[in-house]
């Protein structure tokens, strides 16, 4: 394994600045997009192609025919979050840096350098065991809209007997893991306007109502101080894990101090106490708020009372949960807790269902092996808090979906110094290879 190389080619594919939310990177999207492309290429794929969009193309390829082999489809994205606050970062998120053998830069663990590690993986196995279809988005981090769309028109892409989805961690260095559900997402601007227009606040203060102050009032209504969310019904699906599930996940090297001081690095915990952390992370749906823009937010000084003003907001869904019926019920919170005085009106962005996947399928225990072979430990079944909202299609044809990954739980995905330790890179490498070698000889 030429290291340095494979360091070089990575770092190519980190400084395109693929930021899929943002407009102004369309071109970036598409040039991460050719990147994957021409890599894809290389592999042998006598199919490669563009799908769904100009601006954020979903990149199809057909690895060469192994007649009597299984199909394996192998899922990515090359798409990344946006990298502010910019002044947070050690050095600059879209020039890769190496330090204490991590490569830092956005995208690196979330999911360029995980799909870079399985296409590596093809590169390194030679001639292929498997009948590879590789199926790499450009828009997971802002819904997936263009991939939904896709498989609407054409369901026959998801078609394979094993799907593969490297997007997630290890659950604690050198403990991989298999996820058996993904939380849900619905996304949203809750906006609230109070006047025609800005008011002067020496003319006006006292007694206009200013849209801050009642989009602050409003998201308390919407969620306690004890982290409960107060939406009707919102609840009422939910399911505890089970009691096997709980204590396995009591054996895990999982500890509330370390999560505290290494990972939150906060001076203190907040969610329903009654559960434990690992619950509200896994199994809880949860509100959270992104943003708040409105008024003035610039240099110096103006002194408005600002008429309208705007919150972005996540819900995470649990299994039992469905976007549409949670859509529904925050509109309907919204419009109940807003004041007669105040017009408050919701805009869905994105979102998905939760996804759950049963772990009993074979190719789990091929894993399980090629993990055990090249890291000397088996992966583990865990919960994700996160959101691949394309997974629940991606099964939907009858494949079994494999959500596993070479990321560490402080990888810092979403946030500035966004890392991928390089050793988990080059045991990733080994441990795919393995894993598609034993696929394709049905090994059990």
């Amino acid at each position: 394994m030429d290291r340095d190389r494979l360091l070089r080619e990575l770092s190519e594919f980190l400084r395109i600045p693929s930021v899929s939310t943002l407009p102004a990177h369309d071109d970036d999207c598409r040039a991460a997009a050719s990147w994957v492309a021409a890599e894809l290429r290389r592999l042998g794929c006598s199919d490669v192609e563009f799908l769904g969009s100009e601006k954020h193309p979903v990149v199809w390829g057909v690895g060469p025919d192994v007649p009597g082999a299984p199909t394996l489809l192998l899922y990515g994205h090359y798409d990344v979050q946006p990298p502010d606050p910019l002044n947070e970062w050690t050095t600059p998120p879209f020039e890769p840096a190496v330090r204490d053998g991590r490569l830092y830069a956005r995208g690196a663990a979330d999911d360029k350098g995980q799909v870079f590690c399985l296409l590596k993986a093809v590169e390194a196995g030679g001639a292929p065991a498997v009948n590879f279809r590789f199926l790499i988005e450009g828009e997971e981090e802002f819904g997936s809209k263009v991939l939904f769309d896709l498989l609407k028109r054409e369901p026959q892409r998801t078609k394979a007997d094993v799907a593969l989805v490297a997007d997630m961690s290890y659950v604690a260095p050198n403990w991989p893991a298999v996820y058996s559900t993904l939380r849900g997402l619905c996304y949203a601007e809750i906006t609230v306007r109070t006047a025609k227009s800005d008011l002067h606040s020496g003319e006006y203060g006292g007694a206009a109502p200013n849209a801050h102050e009642e989009l602050a009032r409003l998201l308390v209504r919407l969620k306690s101080e004890d982290g409960r969310v107060n939406i009707p019904g919102f609840y009422a699906p939910v399911k505890r894990p089970t009691k096997a599930e709980l204590a396995a996940w009591k054996k895990l090297p999982f500890k509330e101090k370390d999560f505290l001081a290494k990972r939150v690095q906060a001076k203190g915990l907040t969610g329903l106490k009654k559960y434990s952390v690992l619950e509200r992370l896994w199994a809880l749906p949860t509100f959270e708020i992104h943003g708040i823009t409105g008024g003035f937010t610039g240099q110096g000084a103006k002194t408005v009372i600002p008429a309208e003003a705007t919150a972005k907001v996540s819900l995470r869904l649990v299994p039992n949960q469905t976007l549409r019926k949670v859509q529904q019920q925050l509109a309907a919170a919204v419009q109940r807790v807003a004041p007669k005085h105040v017009t408050a009106t919701v805009k869905f962005l994105h979102g998905a269902d939760p996804a759950q996947i049963e772990l009993d399928h074979p190719a789990f225990k091929l894993l399980d092996r090629a993990f055990r072979e090249v890291v000397g430990r088996g992966t583990v079944p865990a919960r994700a808090g996160g959101s691949i909202p394309v997974v629940p299609a991606l099964g939907a044809g009858g494949a079994p979906v494999i959500l596993t990954g070479i990321g560490l739980p402080d990888d810092r995905l979403h946030a500035p110094d966004e890392k991928l330790d390089l050793k988990q890179l080059w045991d990733g490498i080994e441990v795919f290879k393995r894993f598609y070698a034993l696929l394709g000889e049905g090994a059990g």
